[in-house]
Parts: structure tokens; sequence; C-alpha cells
């Protein structure tokens, strides 16, 4: 049976004659018109809808009315019925999306729930309009351009300048594994990174909102990929740190080399040296999130380099050092992010 074909075999029945066959089924309170010409069933709940609205969004219950016009259909209220495999609660969320669009959902962790019901059934019926909806909205939190990720770090800010993710985006577990079952792969590499941020023992172990809720894990293929792609982004990181930072000369048109002072010719080179050691001290750190983040450590070198002072105790290299360097920094980071896909084994058709 199709997840929504009419119920075959069973005689037209009256809402106050329910038939043998069928457990009690009610009107939903909340959602069904007076004038719908549609019964839909899910559950024990039905939803008396308008059957012109429903066949212009979804392919999927166009075909399933024209079903029912050519057999014996179950009736509700005197309405043909369409049994659906779903949740009430779940239906219920497609049809408010369906007639009132999708403007007042917030793509944030508290609205998961309702988004994923929401994409999963879009992506089921065919729904193409709204499934395209929700996944420009799911990717202002799962972007695929650096900008865009970014942006979304600097709304993770809590006031105080606390970086708290999870108390504004959902898991990236559960993004992962909604965006593997609803083909919309391009979420997967900005999720996957964002996961590689966390512990190996965190990763593993899988992720429940409460002791009394499921806990989601990855697939195995998923928990090899994501294994990989934090090795992978640990290397690149590594390597910008022994090229850019271990040992790094002056530019040649350094400030201070060309003052001919001997006892600032090295400054710049002792600053670099400086920020590469508060680097290392930092990514070895196990009490930050962030210390296993290639891009906010690439881009806090840059911001170390522009805070240093003397007041501080530490050199700041010249104007023309830190503008190179800068450059190399802003060019590590796009190659990291490019190689996300790569990295996490990702095919997507567009990325960055």
């Amino acid at each position: 049976m199709s997840p929504c074909e009419p119920l075959p075999n069973i005689p037209s029945i009256s809402s106050t004659q329910p038939s043998p066959q069928l457990h009690p089924v009610n009107r939903h309170p909340t959602f069904s018109f007076s004038d719908g010409n549609l019964a839909l069933l899910a559950q024990n709940f039905y939803f008396l809808v308008h059957q012109g609205l429903v066949c212009r969004h979804s392919p999927v219950l166009r075909a399933a009315v024209d079903a029912i016009q050519s057999t014996s259909a179950l009736y509700l209220e005197d309405r043909p019925v369409i049994q659906l495999q779903d949740s009430s609660e779940d239906i219920l969320c497609f049809l408010l999306a369906l007639y009132d669009g999708i403007s007042e959902i917030q793509f944030t962790a508290d609205s998961f729930v309702a988004v994923s019901a929401l994409i999963r059934l879009a992506t089921k019926y065919q729904v193409y309009r709204l499934r395209k909806e929700l996944l420009r909205g799911l990717s202002l939190v799962w972007p695929s351009s650096l900008a865009s990720w970014d942006a979304r770090e600097g709304a993770m800010m809590r006031p105080d300048n606390v970086y708290e993710p999870r108390a504004f985006a959902p898991h990236p577990i559960l993004i992962i594994n909604l965006a593997r079952s609803v083909d919309a792969h391009e979420l997967l590499p900005a999720a996957f990174y964002d996961l590689s941020r966390c512990s190996i023992s965190h990763i593993a172990a899988g992720y429940a909102a409460s002791e009394r809720q499921d806990c989601h894990q990855l697939s195995e293929e998923d928990l090899f990929n994501l294994l990989k792609g934090r090795e992978d982004a640990s290397r690149f990181f590594s390597t910008f740190l022994v090229n850019q930072l271990e040992g790094r000369q002056p530019s040649p048109d350094c400030i201070y080399l060309r003052i001919g002072n001997h006892s600032q010719r090295r400054s710049c080179q002792v600053a670099f040296e400086n920020i590469f050691c508060s680097i290392l001290r930092a990514s070895n750190s196990l009490a930050s999130y962030r210390s296993c983040d290639p891009l906010f450590s690439i881009i806090e070198a840059d911001t170390i380099c522009d805070g240093h002072d003397g007041a501080q105790g530490l050199m700041r290299p010249c104007e023309v050092c830190r503008s190179h360097f800068q450059l190399e920094v802003e060019a590590a980071r796009d190659e990291l992010w490019y190689s996300l896909p790569v990295f996490f084994n990702v095919h997507v058709s567009s990325w960055g």
C-alpha cells in the first residue's frame, strides 16, 4: 500500500455510523473546514480539507484522489477519505504549512521537531515549493558559503560573549540524519564540520535531548566519514601553523627591517613566534568547544596578531607584515572551507 492510497475493501461510512472494521476516529479539533470536500485520515484523526488546494501542491495526493474516484472509497461525513501513514501531529504541521505558509517558523533547536516533520512530508508528498523554502531556512544555519558560516557563528554568541551553539541550533547529528533521509546533501558539509568540533567520545555516544528520549546516532558510514574529515581538517590546520607561523620571517617590505635599528629588526619575527605559541596552547586546550575548530583557530591567529601590543609585553607585527599575514589567513580559510565536502566524503553539486 502506498503512503496515501485509499483504504481497500471497506464500505462507505459516516461519522455517526462508524464501520466496525475501523478504530474510532474523530474530526481533528483545530484543523478542519466545514466546506472541505476531502478527508485526510492520520491515525485516529481526520482533517476535512479542500481537495483542489492539496492536489495543486502535491502530485502524490492528486494521484491518490484520482485513484479513489475509480474505486469504492471510504467516506467520513460524506467526504471521500485518503488514509495517510503519518502521525496526526505531523500531518497537522504539514497542512498548516500548505494553507498558511512557513513565514512564522524559526529554524532553531526548539523548532527542529516541526521543521523535520515538514521537510520529510514535503519530500514524501513532492511539495517542492515547500521543500525549497525549508531548505533555504535550514541553509542559514548549515550554509554552503564561508561568509554565511561566519555570520552564523556570530549569531551563536550569548549576550555575555560566550559561544553556545547548542542553545541556538539543532544538534548536528539530527541534521546529518535528516539530510540523509531527504537527500539534502548541501546541508551535510557544514553539519559534519560542526559535529567534528566535539570530542570523539561525544560523537560516538550520540545525542539525546533528555534521558527519556531516543538517542540519535550516526550510521557507521557517516561516523567513519566524520572521523576522517575531522582528521583531515586537523592536518590542514597543523600544516597552516607550520607553513605560515612557525619560524615565519618578516615581509621583505617589513617596516622594522627598513628602520636600521638592530634591536627592532627581529620584532615581527618574535611577534609571530608568540602568536604561534598562543595558538598552540589554545588548540591543545580541552576546556573550549572551539579547541578543535580550525576555521576559528586560523582567524584567531589574525585576531591575536592585531591585538598584540607593548602593554601586554608582546610585540605586534608591523602593518606590512600584518597585512601580508591577513591575506594568507583569508586564503587558508577559503581553502579549508572549499575542502570540507572532500574531507567528509560528501558529494554536492554546488559549494562555497
